[in-house]
């Protein structure tokens, strides 16, 4: 049986194709509390509410139960699992030439770390803003739509595990990352795909459930930004290759078709280091253009495929991987 995400129809998608995760209609908050909250940033919300209240609320337990078993038993488990010998999984770099262009910059790993709360803060938002009756509604949906993202990316992972080298780790925070992350699973990078879900996500939100003007270009400009901020930031601490995050925003482009579409992938793509002072105006060209081209690649050999890992997996078959010279062998 195909997914909806293999029956879309581009030209003429109905409600359910449009909002397949949709689980009850959220109702429209009163005038006070929606400018009660306008003004803050995204930032400024903190993840605790959503802490406490979403593992607790009847409409988002089970979403989130299941998201926790896709992220222990599709992410976590499998990587320890092989780093021990205990699953065959075979590995493969993927590093390229131009990784070495961006340099090793572990100051970074702060706007690194701060993936998860990006899209925990926007729930916290959420809540507040409808109140948690109907918040939780638009929360579960999100839900739905990352361990999706999870999911399918496993299923790549577990055909074939992909890695990248890291140079000698020169902090305690680097360290600390290095010690928890066996690092297996880079094509495709779910960082790339969950900040690429995060904004594509909320632009659809924030369209249906009729938010202001004003929240509207506040709040998408952020969740855009912070999600070009950890694109780089993949790149800067060689947790992924430049390979990786065409091969993430392929995905996305399939398995989210009503969300995300090639043009936000090309322009995720050319947003990448363009204020970045450490890597040069040439080098820059070089990256985005390789990225685009990998990108345009998958999508071309993918376009009569029904199942989208299909020319991620014969790429990899085919690629020979570059050893940077940081490289910690």
């Amino acid at each position: 049986m195909k997914t909806y995400f293999q029956v879309y129809d581009y030209r003429a998608p109905t409600e359910q194709m449009r909002y397949p995760y949709r689980r009850g209609r959220a109702k429209k908050p009163d005038s006070k509390r929606i400018e009660k909250y306008a003004d803050t940033k995204l930032m400024h919300f903190s993840v605790f509410p959503s802490y406490f209240v979403i593992p607790f609320w009847y409409t988002t337990l089970l979403p989130l139960v299941r998201l926790l078993h896709h992220v222990i038993w599709d992410f976590f488990m499998p990587q320890y699992l092989r780093k021990i010998h205990l699953r065959r999984t075979p590995i493969q770099h993927v590093d390229h030439l131009l990784d070495e262009k961006v340099p090793f910059a572990p100051e970074h790993v702060g706007c690194y770390m701060d993936f998860i709360n990006m899209w925990i803060r926007p729930l916290t938002m959420l809540l507040k803003r409808f109140g948690i009756a109907q918040g939780s509604k638009l929360c579960a949906e999100w839900l739905r739509y990352i361990t999706l993202t999870y999911r399918e990316a496993f299923a790549m992972y577990k055909i074939c595990m992909t890695t990248t080298y890291r140079p000698k780790p020169t902090t305690q925070q680097i360290k600390r990352l290095y010690s928890v992350d066996p690092h297996y699973m880079c094509v495709p990078s779910l960082h790339i795909a969950i900040v690429n879900l995060c904004h594509a996500f909320y632009r659809m939100i924030f369209e249906r459930e009729e938010f202001t003007e004003k929240e509207i270009e506040k709040w998408q400009n952020e969740l855009f930004n912070h999600a070009v901020e950890i694109g780089e930031t993949v790149l800067y601490l060689k947790q992924h290759s430049v390979n990786c995050i065409p091969a993430a925003l392929y995905m996305m482009t399939r398995i989210t078709p009503e969300l995300f579409t090639p043009q936000d992938a090309i322009i995720f793509i050319d947003s990448l280091f363009k204020d970045a002072p450490d890597v040069s105006p040439e080098d820059k060209t070089r990256i985005n253009s390789h990225i685009r081209f990998i990108y345009e690649r998958f999508l071309l050999e993918g376009a009569l495929e029904d199942d989208w890992k299909e020319p991620v997996l014969r790429w990899l078959k085919d690629y020979t991987p570059h050893t940077p010279a940081y490289a910690d062998i």
